[in-house]
Protein backbone atom coordinates (compact mmCIF):
# COMPACT_ATOMS: atom_id res chain seq x y z
CA UNK A 1 0.00 0.00 0.00
CA UNK A 2 1.03 3.57 -0.54
CA UNK A 3 1.92 5.35 2.66
CA UNK A 4 2.50 8.92 3.76
CA UNK A 5 6.16 9.85 3.68
CA UNK A 6 7.57 9.91 7.16
CA UNK A 7 9.25 13.20 8.15
CA UNK A 8 12.30 11.16 9.16
CA UNK A 9 12.88 10.34 5.49
CA UNK A 10 12.96 13.97 4.41
CA UNK A 11 16.11 16.09 4.65
CA UNK A 12 15.31 19.20 6.67
CA UNK A 13 17.30 22.39 6.91
CA UNK A 14 18.38 22.72 10.53
CA UNK A 15 19.07 25.65 12.81
CA UNK A 16 22.84 26.21 12.86
CA UNK A 17 24.31 26.08 16.33
CA UNK A 18 26.11 29.24 17.37
CA UNK A 19 27.44 28.26 20.79
CA UNK A 20 31.12 28.90 21.35
CA UNK A 21 32.56 26.38 23.76
CA UNK A 22 36.01 25.96 25.32
CA UNK A 23 37.20 22.67 26.73
CA UNK A 24 40.67 22.43 28.25
CA UNK A 25 41.16 18.92 29.68
CA UNK A 26 37.80 18.54 31.48
CA UNK A 27 37.05 22.25 32.03
CA UNK A 28 34.12 23.80 30.14
CA UNK A 29 33.85 27.58 29.77
CA UNK A 30 30.65 29.19 28.44
CA UNK A 31 32.37 32.11 26.71
CA UNK A 32 35.21 32.01 24.18
CA UNK A 33 38.63 32.76 25.69
CA UNK A 34 40.28 36.17 25.60
CA UNK A 35 42.60 35.02 22.81
CA UNK A 36 39.75 33.86 20.53
CA UNK A 37 40.38 36.74 18.15
CA UNK A 38 44.04 35.84 17.63
CA UNK A 39 44.56 32.07 17.89
CA UNK A 40 47.91 30.52 17.03
CA UNK A 41 46.20 28.14 14.59
CA UNK A 42 42.77 27.94 12.95
CA UNK A 43 41.54 24.55 11.74
CA UNK A 44 38.38 23.78 9.77
CA UNK A 45 36.84 20.32 9.67
CA UNK A 46 33.75 19.44 7.66
CA UNK A 47 31.59 16.35 7.41
CA UNK A 48 31.37 14.77 3.96
CA UNK A 49 27.69 14.40 2.90
CA UNK A 50 26.66 10.78 2.54
CA UNK A 51 30.11 9.38 3.38
CA UNK A 52 30.13 9.26 7.19
CA UNK A 53 33.58 10.90 7.24
CA UNK A 54 35.32 14.14 8.09
CA UNK A 55 36.95 15.85 5.12
CA UNK A 56 40.39 15.62 6.79
CA UNK A 57 41.65 12.52 8.55
CA UNK A 58 44.59 14.36 10.10
CA UNK A 59 45.48 17.91 11.10
CA UNK A 60 48.60 19.30 12.80
CA UNK A 61 49.41 21.95 15.39
CA UNK A 62 52.37 22.85 17.60
CA UNK A 63 52.52 21.86 21.29
CA UNK A 64 50.71 24.35 23.51
CA UNK A 65 49.17 26.20 20.54
CA UNK A 66 45.97 28.14 21.12
CA UNK A 67 43.63 26.60 18.55
CA UNK A 68 40.34 27.66 17.02
CA UNK A 69 38.57 24.64 15.50
CA UNK A 70 35.62 25.34 13.16
CA UNK A 71 33.35 22.30 12.77
CA UNK A 72 30.84 22.40 9.89
CA UNK A 73 28.16 19.78 9.20
CA UNK A 74 26.83 19.98 5.60
CA UNK A 75 25.63 16.36 5.91
CA UNK A 76 21.96 15.43 6.39
CA UNK A 77 22.61 13.58 9.66
CA UNK A 78 23.58 14.84 13.10
CA UNK A 79 27.29 14.60 13.98
CA UNK A 80 29.70 15.76 16.63
CA UNK A 81 33.46 15.85 17.20
CA UNK A 82 35.29 14.76 20.35
CA UNK A 83 39.07 15.29 20.62
CA UNK A 84 40.70 12.86 23.06
CA UNK A 85 43.92 12.44 24.96
CA UNK A 86 46.18 9.66 23.69
CA UNK A 87 45.62 6.13 24.95
CA UNK A 88 47.83 3.26 23.72
CA UNK A 89 44.86 0.91 24.17
CA UNK A 90 42.59 3.12 22.05
CA UNK A 91 44.69 4.88 19.44
CA UNK A 92 41.81 5.83 17.14
CA UNK A 93 39.12 6.61 19.74
CA UNK A 94 36.73 3.83 18.72
CA UNK A 95 36.73 2.20 22.16
CA UNK A 96 35.81 5.55 23.70
CA UNK A 97 32.91 5.93 21.26
CA UNK A 98 31.72 2.39 22.05
CA UNK A 99 31.84 3.23 25.75
CA UNK A 100 29.60 6.23 25.17
CA UNK A 101 27.04 3.98 23.48
CA UNK A 102 26.83 1.74 26.56
CA UNK A 103 25.58 4.71 28.62
CA UNK A 104 22.17 4.24 27.00
CA UNK A 105 19.53 6.91 27.56
CA UNK A 106 21.97 8.98 29.60
CA UNK A 107 24.20 9.28 26.51
CA UNK A 108 21.25 10.54 24.46
CA UNK A 109 20.56 13.25 27.03
CA UNK A 110 24.18 14.43 26.94
CA UNK A 111 24.36 14.52 23.12
CA UNK A 112 26.62 11.44 23.09
CA UNK A 113 29.37 13.33 24.94
CA UNK A 114 30.19 12.51 28.61
CA UNK A 115 31.65 15.93 29.30
CA UNK A 116 33.04 15.00 32.71
CA UNK A 117 35.28 12.33 31.18
CA UNK A 118 38.91 13.32 31.93
CA UNK A 119 40.09 12.03 28.56
CA UNK A 120 38.20 14.71 26.59
CA UNK A 121 40.29 17.68 25.41
CA UNK A 122 37.48 19.41 23.49
CA UNK A 123 34.03 18.37 22.30
CA UNK A 124 31.37 19.94 20.13
CA UNK A 125 27.64 19.96 20.60
CA UNK A 126 25.53 17.51 18.59
CA UNK A 127 25.29 19.45 15.32
CA UNK A 128 22.14 19.34 13.23
CA UNK A 129 22.41 19.21 9.43
CA UNK A 130 23.84 22.48 8.08
CA UNK A 131 24.97 23.39 11.60
CA UNK A 132 28.39 24.68 12.65
CA UNK A 133 30.27 25.43 15.83
CA UNK A 134 33.52 27.19 16.83
CA UNK A 135 35.60 25.37 19.42
CA UNK A 136 38.63 26.75 21.28
CA UNK A 137 41.26 24.71 23.08
CA UNK A 138 44.92 24.71 24.02
CA UNK A 139 46.85 21.89 22.34
CA UNK A 140 48.64 19.41 24.63
CA UNK A 141 52.24 20.28 25.49
CA UNK A 142 53.30 16.69 24.85
CA UNK A 143 53.96 15.94 21.15
CA UNK A 144 51.98 12.96 19.93
CA UNK A 145 48.89 11.77 18.09
CA UNK A 146 45.48 12.66 19.56
CA UNK A 147 42.37 11.03 18.06
CA UNK A 148 39.12 12.79 17.21
CA UNK A 149 35.88 10.89 16.57
CA UNK A 150 32.15 11.31 16.11
CA UNK A 151 30.56 9.57 19.09
CA UNK A 152 27.07 9.22 17.60
CA UNK A 153 26.46 5.43 17.66
CA UNK A 154 28.14 3.66 14.76
CA UNK A 155 29.75 6.76 13.27
CA UNK A 156 33.25 6.29 14.73
CA UNK A 157 33.80 3.22 12.56
CA UNK A 158 34.56 5.61 9.67
CA UNK A 159 34.26 9.07 11.15
CA UNK A 160 37.58 9.67 12.89
CA UNK A 161 40.97 11.31 12.47
CA UNK A 162 44.19 12.29 14.21
CA UNK A 163 45.39 15.63 15.57
CA UNK A 164 49.16 15.45 15.30
CA UNK A 165 50.95 17.64 17.84
CA UNK A 166 54.46 18.27 16.51
CA UNK A 167 57.32 20.65 17.21
CA UNK A 168 57.75 22.60 14.01
CA UNK A 169 61.47 22.04 13.58
CA UNK A 170 62.39 23.02 10.01
CA UNK A 171 63.39 20.01 7.91
CA UNK A 172 65.25 22.18 5.42
CA UNK A 173 68.86 23.00 6.33
CA UNK A 174 71.26 25.43 4.65
CA UNK A 175 68.36 26.93 2.70
CA UNK A 176 69.40 29.59 0.15
CA UNK A 177 67.70 31.66 -2.51
CA UNK A 178 68.74 33.26 -5.80
CA UNK A 179 66.60 35.93 -7.48
CA UNK A 180 66.52 36.44 -11.26
CA UNK A 181 64.83 39.01 -13.48
CA UNK A 182 63.15 38.28 -16.81
CA UNK A 183 59.89 37.65 -18.65
CA UNK A 184 59.00 33.95 -19.05
CA UNK A 185 55.99 31.82 -19.87
CA UNK A 186 57.71 28.71 -18.51
CA UNK A 187 60.55 28.01 -16.14
CA UNK A 188 63.85 28.97 -17.80
CA UNK A 189 67.20 27.24 -17.33
CA UNK A 190 68.29 29.36 -14.37
CA UNK A 191 71.78 27.85 -14.50
CA UNK A 192 72.38 29.89 -17.67
CA UNK A 193 71.29 33.15 -16.00
CA UNK A 194 72.97 35.50 -13.55
CA UNK A 195 71.12 36.18 -10.28
CA UNK A 196 70.53 39.76 -9.22
CA UNK A 197 70.47 38.79 -5.53
CA UNK A 198 71.31 35.80 -3.36
CA UNK A 199 70.95 35.05 0.35
CA UNK A 200 70.14 32.57 3.12
CA UNK A 201 66.81 31.74 4.79
CA UNK A 202 67.58 31.11 8.44
CA UNK A 203 63.93 30.19 9.12
CA UNK A 204 64.32 27.03 7.04
CA UNK A 205 61.11 27.89 5.17
CA UNK A 206 60.74 28.71 1.48
CA UNK A 207 59.46 32.28 1.42
CA UNK A 208 58.60 34.60 -1.49
CA UNK A 209 59.11 37.60 0.78
CA UNK A 210 62.75 37.49 -0.38
CA UNK A 211 61.40 39.11 -3.58
CA UNK A 212 59.17 41.56 -1.76
CA UNK A 213 58.62 44.71 -3.79
CA UNK A 214 58.92 43.02 -7.18
CA UNK A 215 55.61 43.17 -9.06
CA UNK A 216 56.40 40.58 -11.71
CA UNK A 217 58.97 39.51 -14.21
CA UNK A 218 61.17 37.62 -11.75
CA UNK A 219 62.15 34.14 -10.69
CA UNK A 220 63.55 32.58 -7.53
CA UNK A 221 65.48 29.35 -7.04
CA UNK A 222 65.40 27.88 -3.52
CA UNK A 223 68.00 25.24 -2.66
CA UNK A 224 68.59 23.36 0.58
CA UNK A 225 69.22 20.04 2.27
CA UNK A 226 66.44 17.76 3.48
CA UNK A 227 67.60 15.73 6.46
CA UNK A 228 65.61 12.54 7.09
CA UNK A 229 65.89 10.19 10.05
CA UNK A 230 64.42 7.11 8.38
CA UNK A 231 63.72 5.67 4.96
CA UNK A 232 60.07 5.76 3.91
CA UNK A 233 57.62 6.87 1.23
CA UNK A 234 57.03 10.61 0.91
CA UNK A 235 54.36 12.66 -0.80
CA UNK A 236 55.39 16.16 -1.89
CA UNK A 237 52.79 18.89 -2.51
CA UNK A 238 53.21 22.01 -4.63
CA UNK A 239 50.90 24.93 -5.44
CA UNK A 240 52.13 28.06 -7.20
CA UNK A 241 51.20 31.24 -9.01
CA UNK A 242 52.77 31.18 -11.60
CA UNK A 243 55.07 28.18 -12.34
CA UNK A 244 57.24 26.04 -10.06
CA UNK A 245 58.78 22.61 -9.71
CA UNK A 246 60.07 20.39 -6.86
CA UNK A 247 63.34 18.60 -7.61
CA UNK A 248 64.84 16.11 -5.12
CA UNK A 249 68.34 14.71 -5.68
CA UNK A 250 68.22 15.97 -9.25
CA UNK A 251 64.95 14.21 -10.11
CA UNK A 252 61.68 16.06 -10.72
CA UNK A 253 59.00 15.04 -8.19
CA UNK A 254 56.21 17.60 -8.79
CA UNK A 255 55.81 19.81 -11.88
CA UNK A 256 53.51 22.84 -11.94
CA UNK A 257 55.24 24.73 -14.76
CA UNK A 258 52.57 27.02 -16.22
CA UNK A 259 50.99 30.46 -15.93
CA UNK A 260 47.95 30.48 -13.69
CA UNK A 261 46.55 30.83 -10.17
CA UNK A 262 47.45 28.66 -7.18
CA UNK A 263 44.63 26.13 -7.32
CA UNK A 264 44.79 22.84 -5.44
CA UNK A 265 48.26 21.45 -4.73
CA UNK A 266 49.77 18.93 -7.11
CA UNK A 267 51.16 15.76 -5.56
CA UNK A 268 54.21 13.65 -6.34
CA UNK A 269 55.41 10.52 -4.54
CA UNK A 270 58.93 9.21 -4.02
CA UNK A 271 60.73 6.82 -1.66
CA UNK A 272 63.72 8.41 0.08
CA UNK A 273 66.45 6.78 2.16
CA UNK A 274 67.67 7.92 5.55
CA UNK A 275 70.16 10.78 5.37
CA UNK A 276 70.59 14.10 3.59
CA UNK A 277 68.88 14.86 0.27
CA UNK A 278 69.28 17.86 -2.01
CA UNK A 279 66.06 19.77 -2.71
CA UNK A 280 65.63 22.49 -5.31
CA UNK A 281 62.48 24.57 -5.98
CA UNK A 282 62.64 26.89 -9.02
CA UNK A 283 59.80 29.41 -9.34
CA UNK A 284 58.80 32.23 -11.68
CA UNK A 285 56.20 35.00 -11.55
CA UNK A 286 55.18 36.69 -14.79
CA UNK A 287 52.64 39.24 -13.49
CA UNK A 288 49.72 39.73 -11.16
CA UNK A 289 49.31 37.66 -8.00
CA UNK A 290 52.09 35.51 -6.63
CA UNK A 291 52.13 32.43 -4.44
CA UNK A 292 54.24 29.40 -3.57
CA UNK A 293 53.46 26.64 -1.07
CA UNK A 294 55.51 23.48 -0.60
CA UNK A 295 54.85 20.60 1.81
CA UNK A 296 55.64 16.95 2.35
CA UNK A 297 53.92 14.09 4.13
CA UNK A 298 55.06 10.72 5.44
CA UNK A 299 53.81 8.16 7.93
CA UNK A 300 56.30 9.12 10.64
CA UNK A 301 56.38 12.88 10.07
CA UNK A 302 52.79 13.53 9.14
CA UNK A 303 52.17 16.75 7.23
CA UNK A 304 55.11 19.20 7.21
CA UNK A 305 54.99 22.63 5.56
CA UNK A 306 58.29 23.52 3.88
CA UNK A 307 57.17 27.06 2.98
CA UNK A 308 56.01 30.11 4.86
CA UNK A 309 52.83 30.06 2.79
CA UNK A 310 50.92 27.03 4.05
CA UNK A 311 49.89 24.40 1.58
CA UNK A 312 46.25 23.37 1.45
CA UNK A 313 45.92 19.85 2.83
CA UNK A 314 44.20 17.44 0.52
CA UNK A 315 40.73 16.50 1.74
CA UNK A 316 39.38 12.99 1.64
CA UNK A 317 37.52 12.10 -1.52
CA UNK A 318 35.11 9.39 -2.43
CA UNK A 319 36.87 6.41 -4.01
CA UNK A 320 37.12 7.09 -7.74
CA UNK A 321 36.02 3.63 -8.89
CA UNK A 322 32.26 3.00 -8.93
CA UNK A 323 30.71 -0.22 -7.66
CA UNK A 324 28.22 -1.33 -10.29
CA UNK A 325 25.14 -3.52 -10.18
CA UNK A 326 24.75 -5.36 -13.48
CA UNK A 327 22.07 -7.62 -14.93
CA UNK A 328 23.48 -11.13 -15.53
CA UNK A 329 22.44 -14.46 -17.03
CA UNK A 330 19.53 -12.94 -18.91
CA UNK A 331 17.80 -11.86 -15.69
CA UNK A 332 16.78 -8.38 -14.57
CA UNK A 333 18.04 -6.86 -11.35
CA UNK A 334 15.82 -4.76 -9.08
CA UNK A 335 17.21 -2.09 -6.74
CA UNK A 336 15.14 -0.24 -4.14
CA UNK A 337 16.82 3.06 -3.20
CA UNK A 338 16.51 6.84 -3.10
CA UNK A 339 17.15 7.76 -6.74
CA UNK A 340 17.72 11.21 -8.25
CA UNK A 341 14.79 12.93 -9.98
CA UNK A 342 12.28 10.49 -8.47
CA UNK A 343 10.21 10.27 -5.29
CA UNK A 344 11.50 8.36 -2.23
CA UNK A 345 9.86 5.04 -3.17
CA UNK A 346 11.52 4.72 -6.56
CA UNK A 347 12.43 1.25 -7.82
CA UNK A 348 15.32 0.84 -10.25
CA UNK A 349 15.29 -2.05 -12.74
CA UNK A 350 18.27 -3.07 -14.88
CA UNK A 351 17.47 -5.34 -17.82
CA UNK A 352 19.72 -7.50 -19.99
CA UNK A 353 20.92 -5.51 -22.99
CA UNK A 354 21.90 -2.50 -20.86
CA UNK A 355 18.44 -0.89 -20.76
CA UNK A 356 17.19 0.44 -17.43
CA UNK A 357 14.25 2.24 -15.84
CA UNK A 358 13.16 3.92 -12.62
CA UNK A 359 9.55 3.18 -11.65
CA UNK A 360 8.05 5.56 -9.09
CA UNK A 361 5.87 3.73 -6.55
CA UNK A 362 4.73 7.03 -5.02
CA UNK A 363 2.86 8.02 -8.21
CA UNK A 364 2.51 4.58 -9.92
CA UNK A 365 4.37 5.55 -13.06
CA UNK A 366 7.57 5.30 -15.03
CA UNK A 367 9.87 8.15 -13.96
CA UNK A 368 12.64 7.82 -16.55
CA UNK A 369 14.68 5.37 -18.62
CA UNK A 370 18.39 5.20 -19.43
CA UNK A 371 20.90 2.84 -21.03
CA UNK A 372 24.42 1.64 -20.39
CA UNK A 373 25.42 0.75 -16.83
CA UNK A 374 22.61 0.13 -14.35
CA UNK A 375 23.43 1.41 -10.87
CA UNK A 376 26.51 2.69 -9.04
CA UNK A 377 26.01 1.60 -5.43
CA UNK A 378 29.44 2.67 -4.18
CA UNK A 379 27.80 4.75 -1.46
CA UNK A 380 26.68 1.57 0.30
CA UNK A 381 30.32 0.57 0.77
CA UNK A 382 32.04 3.95 0.94
CA UNK A 383 29.67 5.57 3.40
CA UNK A 384 26.33 4.90 5.06
CA UNK A 385 24.54 3.84 1.91
CA UNK A 386 23.29 7.11 0.44
CA UNK A 387 23.99 8.19 -3.07
CA UNK A 388 22.89 5.30 -5.33
CA UNK A 389 23.14 6.72 -8.84
CA UNK A 390 22.17 5.53 -12.31
CA UNK A 391 25.50 4.54 -13.84
CA UNK A 392 24.74 4.81 -17.52
CA UNK A 393 23.79 7.66 -19.84
CA UNK A 394 21.16 8.97 -22.28
CA UNK A 395 18.59 9.32 -19.49
CA UNK A 396 15.15 10.41 -20.72
CA UNK A 397 12.28 11.50 -18.47
CA UNK A 398 8.94 10.08 -19.59
CA UNK A 399 5.43 11.03 -18.48
CA UNK A 400 6.37 11.36 -14.81
CA UNK A 401 3.65 11.92 -12.23
CA UNK A 402 0.25 10.31 -11.73
CA UNK A 403 -0.59 8.39 -14.95
CA UNK A 404 -4.43 8.43 -14.94
CA UNK A 405 -7.04 11.12 -14.44
CA UNK A 406 -10.63 11.95 -15.26
CA UNK A 407 -10.78 15.15 -17.33
CA UNK A 408 -14.12 16.84 -17.89
CA UNK A 409 -12.56 18.45 -20.97
CA UNK A 410 -9.18 18.46 -22.67
CA UNK A 411 -8.70 22.00 -21.42
CA UNK A 412 -8.52 20.79 -17.81
CA UNK A 413 -4.92 20.70 -16.50
CA UNK A 414 -3.27 17.44 -15.46
CA UNK A 415 -2.59 16.84 -11.77
CA UNK A 416 0.92 15.29 -11.73
CA UNK A 417 0.94 14.53 -7.99
CA UNK A 418 -0.75 15.17 -4.67
CA UNK A 419 1.19 17.54 -2.47
CA UNK A 420 0.53 17.85 1.25
CA UNK A 421 2.17 19.75 4.07
CA UNK A 422 3.01 19.00 7.67
CA UNK A 423 4.32 21.26 10.37
CA UNK A 424 7.76 20.31 11.59
CA UNK A 425 10.44 21.89 13.76
CA UNK A 426 12.84 19.82 15.79
CA UNK A 427 12.17 19.90 19.55
CA UNK A 428 9.43 22.55 19.22
CA UNK A 429 6.14 21.90 21.03
CA UNK A 430 4.03 23.98 18.64
CA UNK A 431 5.85 23.87 15.28
CA UNK A 432 5.01 26.50 12.67
CA UNK A 433 7.43 25.54 9.93
CA UNK A 434 5.73 23.69 7.05
CA UNK A 435 7.28 20.86 5.01
CA UNK A 436 5.78 19.79 1.66
CA UNK A 437 5.76 16.15 0.51
CA UNK A 438 4.03 13.87 -2.00
CA UNK A 439 1.06 12.28 -0.23
CA UNK A 440 -1.08 9.26 -1.05
CA UNK A 441 -3.71 10.04 -3.69
CA UNK A 442 -7.17 8.72 -2.69
CA UNK A 443 -7.79 7.30 -6.19
CA UNK A 444 -4.63 5.15 -6.23
CA UNK A 445 -3.47 2.09 -4.32
CA UNK A 446 -0.11 0.40 -4.91
CA UNK A 447 -0.35 -3.41 -5.06
CA UNK A 448 3.38 -4.16 -5.19
CA UNK A 449 5.09 -6.06 -7.99
CA UNK A 450 5.67 -9.66 -9.05
CA UNK A 451 8.72 -11.19 -10.75
CA UNK A 452 8.60 -13.70 -13.61
CA UNK A 453 11.18 -16.44 -14.28
CA UNK A 454 13.60 -13.86 -15.74
CA UNK A 455 12.99 -11.66 -12.69
CA UNK A 456 11.33 -9.02 -14.87
CA UNK A 457 8.95 -7.09 -12.58
CA UNK A 458 5.30 -6.36 -13.31
CA UNK A 459 4.13 -3.39 -11.24
CA UNK A 460 0.55 -3.56 -9.99
CA UNK A 461 -1.75 -0.81 -8.79
CA UNK A 462 -5.40 0.17 -8.58
CA UNK A 463 -6.89 3.37 -9.98
CA UNK A 464 -10.46 3.81 -8.71
CA UNK A 465 -12.16 0.58 -9.87
CA UNK A 466 -9.52 -0.22 -12.49
CA UNK A 467 -6.78 -2.85 -12.03
CA UNK A 468 -3.54 -1.85 -13.75
CA UNK A 469 -0.36 -3.80 -14.50
CA UNK A 470 2.79 -2.21 -15.93
CA UNK A 471 5.55 -4.44 -17.37
CA UNK A 472 8.60 -3.59 -19.48
CA UNK A 473 11.20 -5.60 -21.33
CA UNK A 474 14.26 -4.71 -23.44
CA UNK A 475 14.39 -4.91 -27.21
CA UNK A 476 16.64 -4.00 -30.13
CA UNK A 477 15.16 -2.04 -33.05
CA UNK A 478 17.35 -1.12 -36.04
CA UNK A 479 20.44 -1.84 -33.88
CA UNK A 480 19.30 0.71 -31.30
CA UNK A 481 18.32 -0.10 -27.71
CA UNK A 482 14.62 0.02 -26.95
CA UNK A 483 12.22 -0.68 -24.11
CA UNK A 484 8.78 -2.16 -24.77
CA UNK A 485 6.29 -1.29 -22.02
CA UNK A 486 2.92 -3.04 -21.73
CA UNK A 487 0.25 -1.35 -19.61
CA UNK A 488 -2.87 -3.46 -19.08
CA UNK A 489 -5.98 -1.72 -17.71
CA UNK A 490 -8.90 -3.91 -16.65
CA UNK A 491 -12.32 -2.75 -15.51
CA UNK A 492 -15.05 -0.29 -16.32
CA UNK A 493 -13.51 3.21 -16.38
CA UNK A 494 -15.38 6.40 -15.60
CA UNK A 495 -16.26 8.57 -18.57
CA UNK A 496 -13.40 10.80 -19.77
CA UNK A 497 -10.63 8.71 -18.15
CA UNK A 498 -7.24 9.40 -19.72
CA UNK A 499 -3.76 7.90 -19.44
CA UNK A 500 -0.88 10.36 -19.79
CA UNK A 501 2.17 8.96 -21.60
CA UNK A 502 4.48 11.93 -22.10
CA UNK A 503 4.92 15.54 -21.09
CA UNK A 504 7.59 17.32 -23.11
CA UNK A 505 8.40 20.27 -25.31
CA UNK A 506 8.08 18.48 -28.64
CA UNK A 507 5.64 15.75 -29.68
CA UNK A 508 5.63 15.66 -33.45
CA UNK A 509 5.13 12.25 -35.11
CA UNK A 510 6.60 10.78 -38.30
CA UNK A 511 4.76 8.67 -40.87
CA UNK A 512 5.49 5.46 -38.93
CA UNK A 513 3.87 6.88 -35.79
CA UNK A 514 7.05 7.58 -33.83
CA UNK A 515 6.73 10.63 -31.56
CA UNK A 516 9.88 12.52 -30.64
CA UNK A 517 10.09 12.81 -26.84
CA UNK A 518 13.49 14.45 -26.62
CA UNK A 519 16.77 14.71 -28.46
CA UNK A 520 17.65 11.09 -27.69
CA UNK A 521 14.41 9.11 -27.99
CA UNK A 522 11.24 8.41 -29.98
CA UNK A 523 8.04 6.73 -28.74
CA UNK A 524 5.34 4.71 -30.49
CA UNK A 525 1.86 3.90 -29.10
CA UNK A 526 -0.21 0.83 -29.96
CA UNK A 527 -3.61 -0.08 -28.51
CA UNK A 528 -5.21 3.39 -28.43
CA UNK A 529 -5.41 6.57 -30.48
CA UNK A 530 -2.86 9.14 -29.26
CA UNK A 531 -4.01 12.66 -28.36
CA UNK A 532 -1.57 15.58 -28.37
CA UNK A 533 -2.58 18.72 -26.53
CA UNK A 534 -0.90 22.06 -25.75
CA UNK A 535 -0.48 22.72 -22.03
CA UNK A 536 1.28 26.11 -22.06
CA UNK A 537 4.83 27.18 -21.53
CA UNK A 538 5.84 25.66 -24.85
CA UNK A 539 5.03 22.13 -23.61
CA UNK A 540 2.74 19.39 -24.89
CA UNK A 541 1.14 16.28 -23.40
CA UNK A 542 0.55 12.91 -25.06
CA UNK A 543 -2.64 11.21 -23.80
CA UNK A 544 -4.86 8.28 -24.70
CA UNK A 545 -8.52 7.84 -23.74
CA UNK A 546 -9.38 4.72 -21.68
CA UNK A 547 -12.87 3.51 -22.61
CA UNK A 548 -12.85 -0.12 -21.42
CA UNK A 549 -10.41 -2.98 -20.99
CA UNK A 550 -7.28 -1.62 -22.67
CA UNK A 551 -3.77 -2.91 -23.40
CA UNK A 552 -1.26 -0.22 -24.32
CA UNK A 553 2.05 -1.14 -25.91
CA UNK A 554 4.52 1.72 -25.58
CA UNK A 555 7.87 1.37 -27.33
CA UNK A 556 10.66 3.72 -26.26
CA UNK A 557 13.60 3.67 -28.72
CA UNK A 558 16.85 5.60 -28.58
CA UNK A 559 17.70 7.29 -31.87
CA UNK A 560 21.15 5.78 -32.22
CA UNK A 561 23.01 2.68 -31.10
CA UNK A 562 25.43 3.13 -28.22
CA UNK A 563 28.41 4.84 -29.81
CA UNK A 564 26.66 5.05 -33.20
CA UNK A 565 25.14 7.73 -35.38
CA UNK A 566 21.62 9.12 -35.20
CA UNK A 567 19.25 7.02 -37.29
Amino acid sequence: MMELISPSRIAFPAIALSLLVLFSTNLAIAEPPSWSGSPDATLTLKTLPGMMRYDLDEVEVEPGARVKLVLENPDDLQHNLVLLKSDPEDKDGQKFAQGVFTLGEKAIEMGWVPRDDPRIIVASQLLDPQGSEDLYFVAPEEPGDYPYVCTVPGHALLMRGILRVRNQVPLLKELTYSIYEGEWDKLPDFSQLEPVKTGKLESGLIDLDVAKGKKGGFGVVFEGKLELEKAENFSFYLASDDGARIIVDGEGVVDNDRIGPMGNPKEGKVKLQEGIHEIRVPYFEKSGNRGLSVALKSKSLGWVDLSAQKAKKKAQKAPPKPILLTARNGEAITHRAFLPDANPRAIGVGYPGRVNLAWDADVMNLAYVWRGGFMDVGGHWNGRGSGSQPAGFDRVKTGAGLPMQVLESLDEPWQPDTMATIRYERDVADPQKEISYVAKHPDYRFRGYRLDQKRFPTFLYQYRDLEVSDRSEPNLIDDSEALVRTVTIAGDPAQHTYFRIADTGSLSADDAGWFDVGSEMVLRIEGAEPIVREVGGGRKELLVAIEGDTTLTLTYRWLRPIGGKVK
